[in-house]
């Protein structure tokens, strides 16, 4: 994987004001930048009133720049939006700004700060690939994807608003080709609207060609014109669109441990009825209940989409455990070669200029060990597994001690589910999350059982303040609530019970150095878990329709699986894309990566 995203070469001058080497032109008017953005884009759009009338809105951007655009939209939101209501923002920028940068910038926005700020803490790193962030009081998916224009066919979805905010055309002619506009108006909705700031004649003629009704109009300050554009269809071909969010719910679903609370937070963040159930006597006691779980991405040399959707999966799911405060402080990941050709891959990732805090070949933290082949990934780290799975499912109702052992599917098609008891409960939708137990309900689905161990070593007065984490084929935690874990075994088998083998192996695996750090005679101080995951032959998650796995045909009935040692990466993500899919909101994932959602492949 290489990160070849551009740098916008940003530089700020009160002759200029904000200014992009890169492209030779302005973000925005340096006396009136603000204005400039609510005329042209905002009011353009006539958000204000939209908002007021909208349960779902869907606004995608050319150009996020220093997303000015983005905190105009967000404050208007704020204000106008009604209850209940989601707001999702998708944006494409080919060269963005970093953190610093974006600091920069909002310093001369001091009645911005209260979002700047939030914004900017929650900005990932500047590497090519797309991540979602989440605004928890006002309920907005902000889509930032950090690529080319060109990638836009790659992407599905339908938007109400568009912003077309590229630099001047004659400044950045590629963010002008006339193959985006018809990309565009396929993917805007019947009614939706559009606006920029020029008035090219290329860029009017191509939105026309398109099939937009193209309109100028006054334009902000010294600027005489500006476009709008609007999607206009024959009302009799319209369909009428029915609320998603009462046709899927209630939501059942089974599984307690981090599949089942991820699929419960993005439902109820969109305000869907939904309930867990779960056969065992308190939650995430399957593979999930570990005291504690790495999240890092699984980064390949190359530009596999395995590495790609892995880096992914990683940003949203870091993110959405820091937001919930489920993330320990901690000094990060020291990545060690467990063979060979690993010392390669590491070589030339260092050499595909990813973002130090995500990939970095030095740091002072590892001065007390003599290692010198590894790599920093400041960014990954541990998270508190039962406060992230608790904070998921805050305000969520919980079934204990239901073994569902049986679904009956009414007339109406909703579903009655009944346990070993007898107890009944109804939902309109089932999701299976319960992780290799779901193998029980069909034989068809395509996960194996693989029984892991993991190791507690108490801490000590060597290690009780550590908090470096390591992998290296295993991996050693930092101090947690005075331990540290270690392991995991991976057998293919279904045993849970404790093994003497499994433990020494475990302790045997702490690198020499770490063993000379901690103090062998502490090494018998341990305690011990196992539990069983469910995988997958390639070990990458998967969601599904039941019906594309199994003979009899039932609605409303899903599968999220398959995610063996790594539910805490790509579980918070798989659900997020699964809910988008139920509710029409499309996954907004690149399609290259799409197939690696997908139970086909696995079949």
């Amino acid at each position: 994987m290489k990160n070849d995203i551009q740098k916008p070469r940003l530089f700020i001058s009160s002759k200029k004001g904000v200014f992009s080497r890169r492209y030779d032109d302005i973000y925005f008017d340096k006396l009136n930048g603000l204005k400039e953005k609510e005329y042209v884009y905002i009011n353009a759009n006539d958000l204000a009133n939209r908002f007021n009338l909208s349960n779902k809105f869907c606004i995608a951007e050319l150009g996020f720049g220093t997303g000015l655009n983005f905190i105009l939209t967000w404050k208007l939101w704020k204000k106008n939006r009604r209850p209940n209501s989601s707001l999702t923002y998708i944006s494409f920028e080919n060269a963005p700004l970093s953190k610093t940068e974006m600091k920069r910038v909002y310093d001369k926005f001091a009645d911005l700060n209260l979002y700047s700020k939030e914004l900017i803490k929650k900005l990932s790193h500047t590497y090519k690939t797309n991540r979602s962030l989440y605004f928890y009081k006002e309920n907005i998916n902000l889509i930032l994807i950090y690529d080319d224009f060109s990638n836009l066919p790659n992407f599905n979805f339908k938007a109400d608003a568009w912003f077309l905010d590229g630099f001047a055309p004659n400044k950045n002619n590629e963010a002008w080709n006339e193959n985006y506009f018809k990309e565009i108006y396929e993917k805007t909705n019947s009614k939706g609207s559009l606006s920029t700031f020029t008035v090219n004649g290329s860029v009017r003629r191509g939105l026309a060609s398109a099939g937009f009704h193209v309109a100028k109009r006054k334009g902000f300050g010294k600027k005489k014109e500006m476009l709008t554009a609007l999607k206009v269809k024959n009302v009799n071909n319209i369909k009428l669109e029915l609320n998603s969010n009462d046709i899927i719910g209630p939501v059942a679903i089974i599984g307690a441990g981090i599949s089942g609370a991820s699929l419960a937070f993005a439902l109820r963040k969109r305000n869907v009825e939904c309930y867990i159930l779960d056969k065992s006597s308190k939650i995430a006691n399957g593979a999930s209940g570990n005291k504690l779980a790495l999240q890092m991405p699984k980064m390949t040399a190359d530009n596999s989409p395995y590495g790609l959707l892995s880096l992914e999966a990683f940003s949203y799911s870091r993110n959405l455990a820091k937001e919930l405060k489920a993330v320990p402080r901690t000094d990060g990941l020291i990545l060690l070669p467990a063979r060979q050709r690993e010392i390669i891959k590491y070589k030339k990732l260092l050499k595909s200029n990813w973002p130090h805090e995500l990939v970095n070949n030095y740091t002072d933290k590892v001065k007390l060990y003599d290692i010198d082949k590894y790599i920093y990934m400041n960014s990954s780290g541990i998270v508190d597994n039962l406060k992230f799975i608790k904070n998921l499912i805050m305000n969520v109702k919980v079934f204990l001690n239901f073994n569902v052992i049986e679904i009956k599917t009414t007339k109406d098609n909703s579903k009655i589910i009944i346990d070993k008891q007898g107890n009944k409960m109804n939902a309109q939708t089932i999701i299976w999350a319960n992780g290799y137990d779901m193998s029980n309900m069909c034989d068809k689905i395509p996960i194996t059982p693989v029984s892991g161990q993991v190791t507690y070593l108490k801490n000590n007065s060597l290690t009780e303040n550590l908090k470096l984490n390591f992998s290296y084929g295993q991996f050693f935690s930092q101090s947690f609530k005075g331990y540290h874990q270690i392991g995991s075994s991976f057998n293919r088998n279904t045993k849970s019970d404790f093994t003497e083998t499994d433990q020494i192996k475990n302790l045997n695996s702490i690198p020499d150095f770490l063993k000379k750090r901690i103090g062998c005679n502490h090494l018998d101080e341990t305690g011990y878990r196992v539990s069983i995951r469910g995988s997958t032959k390639d070990r990458m998650p998967f969601f599904c329709n039941l019906n594309d796995i199994r003979q009899y045909k039932t609605k409303n009935e899903y599968a999220l699986g398959g995610m063996g040692a790594w539910g805490y990466v790509y579980a918070p993500y798989y659900a997020e894309l699964l809910i988008r899919e139920l509710l029409n909101e499309k996954p907004l994932i690149n399609l290259n990566l799409d197939k690696l959602l997908r139970v086909r492949r696995l079949l």
